[in-house]
């Protein structure tokens, strides 16, 4: 069964961020993207670990095409994943 997801408000904000960065590039890019992190959203919450820790207890798994990362976490009792950032590959993490 696949862990409900939980996106946090900071990760929220990065995908806010990430859209309005990719329709200044194209109307077309900010969709994409959109579709590229809801299927890795997607496979996250049916395979939570098949992505590796990158530190502590954070994993990161990275968006086809696109230089984002997500960072979440997996709660394994509750079958919960919750996304902390969706930061581009390329910027300095603000945490």
């Amino acid at each position: 069964m696949p862990y409900s997801i939980t996106i946090t408000k900071n990760a929220r904000r990065d995908i806010q961020d990430a859209i309005d960065w990719e329709n200044k590039r194209s109307v077309n890019l900010a969709d994409r993207l959109l579709t590229y992190i809801d299927e890795k959203l997607i496979t996250i919450s049916r395979s939570p670990h098949i992505f590796a820790v990158r530190y502590e207890n954070v994993r990161c798994a990275g968006t086809k095409v696109f230089p984002y990362l997500i960072h979440y976490i997996e709660d394994d009792i509750n079958q919960q994943i919750i996304i902390l950032r969706i930061l581009h590959t390329s910027r300095r993490p603000i945490w």
